[in-house]
């Protein structure tokens, strides 16, 4: 008797440490935080009402955004990683995107530049960018549309805007230190590194947030309804709002900025490389690509994409003159 209680007592100790173990879990796992509660998410995401307010976006507006019911936390937009390594010596000249150079994707490229030739052609005249140059843009950023991302941008941007609470710090903290395991000294680093980025990445993510409310009536949807990649870049041509209100274009005059569209995503990254200085040269191109997207490794596919395009192009021109003569070769 007195052993079967003691088993009982231990039996309800462990199922309380049990259940307080999981609980602590779900506190850190924001993930799986759903705020299906109207009150929960207007509460939980009062630091970005209060600073979009500041920025003059309506409380009306802001608190009808939060209340969709597609609108929600996922802490995967918050996560923030900081790196202590010191720059590498090494040279970036050469590296590329491997799994997106290859002969399958040189002839996805030229199919594309024959199937929108007619806009590829007028965006040549207009802008002066070469289409090998945009229909390998386009396929490094979405395979042509192919891969245009499922996280809706707006969720995206509220759950970036809470990087700077000390909730998260803390949770980013926790997660670099895990990855890193730091030494006393870059510690400091760490801690530092990270409060600054956390910062910038939420003032970012606020000014992203005004750029969708002052361009809400450019979008050709209601903004909850556009999704795009994990990082808020949306579209065939993967623009953040901010560049979608400054740099997209009506490709096919049908009066939107659709940048789903082929025709407006083909005119919007002409528009944007010329804007960011592309010219003949290739430190021209090189530069506006850069613009694009700061990564040499994505300047140096896009680069190597287009001159394998353009030698294909080339050897298929030179073929379509030299067949008809064959025949007459042969007499």
């Amino acid at each position: 008797m007195f052993k079967s209680k003691k088993y009982g007592f231990w039996s309800i100790v462990f199922i309380f440490l049990f259940v307080v173990g999981v609980v602590s879990t779900n506190k850190e796992s924001y993930s799986l935080r759903t705020l299906e509660n109207i009150d929960q998410k207007i509460e939980f995401f009062s630091p970005v009402i209060q600073k979009l307010v500041d920025k003059g976006v309506p409380y009306d507006f802001v608190i009808e955004l939060i209340k969709d019911s597609t609108v929600n936390f996922n802490e995967r937009y918050v996560q923030i990683d900081i790196s202590l390594r010191k720059p590498s010596k090494t040279s970036t000249s050469t590296l590329i995107y491997n799994k997106l150079v290859n002969d399958e994707a040189v002839g996805r490229i030229i199919q594309f530049i024959e199937k929108h030739k007619k806009t590829l052609t007028e965006v040549k005249e207009k802008y002066a960018i070469d289409p090998e140059i945009l229909a390998s843009l386009l396929w490094v950023e979405t395979r042509h549309g192919d891969y245009l991302g499922n996280h809706q941008v707006v969720s995206v941007f509220l759950s970036l805007a809470l990087a700077d609470q000390q909730d998260f710090i803390q949770y980013n903290l926790k997660r670099n230190k895990e990855k890193l395991h730091p030494s006393k000294k870059e510690l400091v680093e760490l801690k530092t590194k990270l409060i600054e980025r956390s910062h910038t990445k939420a003032n970012w993510a606020i000014n992203e947030l005004v750029s969708i409310y002052k361009n809400r009536d450019k979008f050709p949807m209601p903004i909850t309804q556009i999704y795009g990649s994990w990082a808020g870049a949306f579209g065939i041509s993967q623009f953040i709002p901010s560049s979608f209100a400054r740099w997209a274009r009506d490709g096919n005059n049908d009066g939107y900025y659709n940048l789903f569209d082929i025709d407006d995503a083909i005119y919007s990254a002409a528009h944007y490389l010329s804007m960011h200085g592309y010219g003949p040269t290739e430190d021209q191109k090189r530069k506006a690509i850069y613009s694009y997207n700061h990564s040499n490794t994505y300047v140096n596919t896009i680069m190597l994409l287009t001159q394998k395009t353009t030698e294909k192009l080339a050897l298929i021109d030179s073929l379509q003159h030299i067949l008809p003569i064959l025949p007459l070769i042969g007499e």
